[in-house]
């Protein structure tokens, strides 16, 4: 008998989990809005649907959140799970998903707005909400008792939706938990509570328009064309992010050209500060800087004087090597021509040679005095040293390296970011790829410049507050 992955049994719980909520809501569902209002919105979500933003880590976001969170607080969890989850369907099978993808993102999706009504009620919110009451007198208290708990009602759901992806994709994609939540949630989940008003307002625009007008779809429309023209705005805000970091990969893919050992390295380094800056628990804008930092680290190398000793297969000489650690200054220089990376970019990659016990360079800063990015850069930078097969020495396996970077905690690195690099799985996980075993025993000189090792290979899975 074939035994089922744990991504499927992951998909299966959440399936369960949907149904459970359906049943319950069933026995409390609201009267029935009519076909053209549930048509109105499942049309809606299903073109929302069709613009989608790519997260951090395997996941895609979209802006149908407003119209699934406009339908559960207009229509209750039963009939507003409904329209999710045949939105989501829709939508799905218009790009063509696969089953397994396409069960999960319709179950998470549909199960987010009905746990989320299910807590909104549990508070003691009423639906329909006192502020979508458009005849007779609304009583303060209670208005202000639904307004406040409709923010609890979104947080639900964006609290339930998010956890569900981050758990397919950790699964699936073997990283932690932790990791893909903080890279694809934790930066954004303030602007999407933000944004949960724009669904309320859909939903006081629906009443307003159907109680007038008996055509509640019509408010729809007006909230809608302005969620699209704010969502093709965003969507090239992020293409043009997205082309300035190839942009910046072909420009150190270039540099790193000259040398064929160090293929990939800068990418790799970036990756893997990446990961320690997020197990450190810096803030996701800080965790971006480290990355871009570290992938800009080596970017002085471009210079000619570099160019013999980037291809010399040697050790350096002692003047090579003098004229080798003017590079990570050089790199500051160039790094700070972009007036964005000027600042916290640039003095991480001007003292990534810095050393705990003052003995590195450009300036000799020790301890606390060098910049925590440039700590991390330094870690990362070395372990992909180590980790490199290079014409002298083949790579180093685990247990190796992580033996040098304890021998060398408190005199060329910070302890605590040896510490935590030893002890994080996350971290483990990503050095490890590539990383074959070794019998032989191998010794290296963690200061050798001249480093690189193979790219890391990643599994993807499927993108998004959906999946």
């Amino acid at each position: 008998m074939r035994t089922l992955s744990k991504t499927t049994l992951f998909v299966i719980l959440i399936t369960l989990i949907a149904v459970a909520l359906g049943v319950v809501s069933y026995q409390f569902q609201h009267p029935y809005p009519g076909i053209w209002p549930v048509l109105s919105f499942i049309l809606v979500a299903l073109l929302l649907d069709q613009g989608q933003t790519s997260l951090k880590v395997s996941a895609y976001g979209s802006t149908s959140f407003v119209v699934h969170i406009a339908a559960g607080i207009l229509f209750g969890g039963f009939w507003g799970g409904l329209i999710v989850v045949v939105s989501t369907a829709l939508a799905q099978l218009a790009v063509g998903k696969e089953p397994l993808k396409l069960l999960f993102n319709v179950a998470q999706r549909g199960a987010s707005v009905m746990a989320a009504v299910l807590v909104y009620h549990l508070l003691g919110g009423s639906l329909p909400p006192a502020y979508l009451q458009v005849v007779g007198n609304v009583d303060s208290a209670a208005l202000q008792r639904d307004f406040f708990l409709f923010f609890a009602y979104a947080a639900t759901y964006f609290i339930a939706n998010s956890m569900a992806v981050s758990g397919v994709v950790a699964i699936n994609s073997e990283r932690s938990f932790r990791d893909v939540w903080n890279l694809n949630t934790r930066g954004v989940i303030g602007y999407d509570l933000g944004a949960s008003g724009i669904a309320l307002f859909l939903a006081w625009l629906y009443t307003r328009f159907e109680v007038s007008w008996g055509l509640g779809s019509l408010g729809l429309v007006g909230v809608v064309l302005p969620i699209v023209a704010v969502r093709h705005v965003y969507g090239l805000y992020h293409q043009l992010q997205d082309s300035g970091q190839e942009l910046l990969q072909v420009m150190v893919k270039a540099i790193e050209a000259r040398d064929p050992y160090t293929s990939g390295h800068s990418l790799r380094v970036s990756q893997l500060s990446r990961v320690i800056a997020l197990e450190m628990g810096l803030q996701i804008r800080d965790v971006e800087q480290v990355h871009t930092a570290a992938l800009l680290h080596d970017v002085g190398k471009i210079h000619e004087e570099f160019a013999p000793l980037l291809r010399k297969e040697d050790r350096l000489t002692p003047d090579e090597t003098a004229l080798m650690q003017t590079h990570s200054a050089r790199s500051a220089d160039l790094v700070g021509i972009i007036s964005k990376f000027r600042g916290f970019i640039q003095e991480s990659v001007r003292h990534h040679h810095e050393r705990w016990d003052g003995k590195g360079y450009p300036q000799g800063l020790k301890g606390h005095e060098i910049p925590l990015a440039s700590r991390i850069i330094l870690v990362a930078d070395t372990i992909d040293a180590m980790t490199t097969d290079r014409p002298y020495r083949k790579r180093l396996p685990l247990e190796v390296v992580t033996a040098e970077l304890q021998k060398c905690k408190g005199s060329q690195f910070d302890p605590d970011v040896v510490e935590l690099v030893v002890s994080s799985v996350a971290v483990r996980r990503l050095i490890t790829v590539g990383v074959e075993p070794a019998t032989m025993s191998a010794t290296m000189t963690i200061s050798d410049p001249k480093v690189g090792r193979p790219t890391f290979s990643q599994k993807q899975f499927w993108r998004g507050r959906q999946a």
